[in-house]
């Protein structure tokens, strides 16, 4: 079972206020929780179409290759961004930012991501925490 974390803007949940910002539906949230738990549960050995990456960043052409997206299809197409680890590689996902594509484009870029995950490993016991359930 890998561990789910979720990087912190000050107190609160960074995917949290991102579903709230947006108004995301319910039913789109429930996808998300279903889409994490498959995550906690298989890793990165989810069936294709689940998760994609690295991203490819669209200020800077080359690839991040520790952010990946998590595809969930519903009203807005869902791709929150995570990291593995960045403490324990081959036991934890870190959720970092919240991302909708339209038309095949994400509305947030790999490199803000990145600059999270750095900002976890650099401090990770105040940057992120064990991920909550989204209501």
């Amino acid at each position: 079972m890998w561990r789910i974390y979720e990087y912190l803007e000050g107190d609160e949940s960074a995917i949290g206020r991102w579903l709230r910002e947006n108004d995301i539906p319910v039913r789109d949230r429930g996808q998300l929780l279903q889409k994490m738990d498959m995550l906690a549960m298989h890793g990165m050995d989810l069936p294709p179409g689940l998760l994609a990456g690295p991203i490819k960043s669209k200020r800077e052409p080359k690839s991040q290759s520790h952010i990946y997206k998590l595809i969930v299809h519903g009203q807005r197409m869902l791709r929150p961004m995570l990291c593995r680890g960045p403490v324990d590689m081959d036991g934890e996902f870190t959720m970092l930012i919240g991302a909708i594509e339209k038309g095949g484009v994400l509305d947030v870029d790999a490199m803000d991501a990145e600059a999270r995950r750095q900002e976890v490993i650099a401090d990770p016991h105040n940057r992120r925490r064990l991920n909550g359930r989204y209501k």
